[in-house]
């Protein structure tokens, strides 16, 4: 009985130590938790005591900034010396900006890939590559065979249609004297002659050759012919021609409105046809700047709002507005187009007079579209904002220092920052120097 009695006692006493270290180490375990496992010690203990009003900030590796409350008192003189520079919260115009990659390209509703009409070979080339043109500048010259054989046909319409008008007229005169059947027939001669004369003509317009029949009215066969030979080609080349040998074949590619020749596949003697491109022109006045947006920031780009754009290289920026925003994402690099288009203005070198365009095609550059403007913002110098990991603050000047104010941001531009909400237009705020009155915040929540 007794060693039972032993046993029991024996069980209990080692039950009791367990509950009791157990319960010792969950107190332990909530203390360490409650203060960060930072416990103040006695003053002759190496470890420094840790003020309950600077927490560490593990994220940032500095300690929290002070209460609201707490002020920096610094005096007047002391502010120059600092490098604390104060200025009041003023209103500016600021622009809440999209900034995305872009490129530049030619106007495509104003490159034209120029073909001949008919075919033939090149028998002189007028442009070359990197040449303004103005609309109707002959471009080159065809000799086309087809071109010949329309002149050819039209000269003869023209003839065959003079003696059917003097037969008819001759007959007219002795209706009463003829039979009425041989004045029907000289009537329909006559209007066939007349069709004949207007199919004729149209293939030459067809040709971009346009003539007016009514100005041949008057000349004579040699006349005639040697108007139809030099039809629509500068007075350069004919001044080039002998009227005697030169063939009648020959017809001008023109440009088609004011630009600038940017590809060419012409030369002297070249075979060409209606399916080849023989010139490239652009009209490079106005330009197309293509801009690539995040899929996460599609919803936010609407037409007509305005663009900015920097090319690489370029002296000054160019403004637009967006006229088309593409209906699918980019399969390879998943963003969304977006394109403006702008003006490209002509810079003119003093020196040498000569002038070239500001912005050439496929240039890189950084776009920045307004998705925002408020006229009349508080915005301060971008330096005056600081942050302390979770919040952005200013620091206001009072009649003995200054203050921290938590502030919330909007919009940043040309070195300006929006403050959205926390600070009034007016208020005295530290624009240079605000980091010296971060670190002296920090040295006194330390303390």
């Amino acid at each position: 009985m007794i060693a039972r009695f032993v046993t029991i006692v024996k069980n209990y006493r080692q039950r009791a130590t367990y509950t009791v270290v157990t319960i010792c180490l969950v107190t332990l375990l909530k203390l360490g938790h409650a203060t960060h496992w930072t416990f103040a010690a006695g003053h002759d203990s190496a470890l420094p005591a840790a003020s309950p009003a600077a927490p560490h900030n593990a994220q940032h590796g500095e300690a929290a900034p002070a209460r609201q409350s707490d002020e920096i008192r610094i005096a007047g003189d002391v502010l120059a010396a600092a490098g604390i520079r104060v200025e009041d919260a003023a209103t500016h115009s600021i622009r809440h900006t999209l900034v995305v990659n872009g490129v530049t390209g030619y106007d495509q509703d104003r490159v034209a890939q120029l073909a001949v009409r008919t075919p033939g070979h090149i028998w002189r080339v007028e442009k070359k590559v990197g040449q303004e043109i103005r609309q109707g500048d002959c471009l080159a010259i065809i000799d086309a065979v087809e071109v010949g054989e329309a002149k050819t046909e039209f000269l003869q319409a023209v003839v065959n249609l003079e003696l059917k008008e003097k037969t008819l007229a001759r007959l007219r005169r002795v209706a009463a004297e003829v039979a009425e059947r041989n004045l029907r027939v000289a009537e329909a001669e006559h209007r066939e002659a007349q069709l004949r004369m207007l199919s004729a003509q149209q293939k030459l317009i067809n040709l971009g050759l346009p003539l007016k029949a009514e100005e041949l009215r008057g000349d004579d066969d040699a006349e005639l012919a040697g108007r139809l030979r030099t039809l629509g080609l500068p007075p350069s080349v004919v001044a080039l021609l002998d009227p005697e040998t030169a063939t009648a074949n020959l017809i001008p590619l023109t440009a088609p409105f004011d630009g600038i020749v940017i590809g060419r596949a012409a030369t002297v003697g070249e075979i060409v046809s209606p399916s080849s491109t023989t010139f490239v022109v652009a009209d490079i006045e106005r330009m197309w700047i293509t801009l690539d947006v995040r899929k996460e920031h599609a919803g936010l780009v609407r037409l007509g709002q305005e663009v900015t754009f920097q090319a690489d290289g370029a002296a000054a920026p160019v403004v637009g507005r967006i006229d088309w925003i593409s209906t699918e994402l980019d399969e390879t690099t998943r963003t969304l187009g977006v394109r403006a288009s702008v003006a490209n203005p002509k810079l003119v070198d003093k020196s040498s007079g000569e002038g070239r365009r500001l912005l050439t095609a496929n240039t890189f550059g950084v776009g920045r579209i307004v998705l925002r403007e408020v006229p009349q913002a508080v915005a301060v110098p971008t330096p005056a904002v600081q942050f302390d990991g979770a919040k952005h603050f200013v620091f206001v000047r009072t009649e003995a220092g200054f203050v921290r104010r938590d502030v919330v941001l909007g919009s940043a531009e040309d070195g300006r920052t929006e403050i959205v909400a926390g600070l009034a237009a007016g208020e005295k705020i530290a624009v240079a120097g605000s980091h010296v009155l971060k670190a002296e915040m920090i040295s006194l929540a330390q303390q």
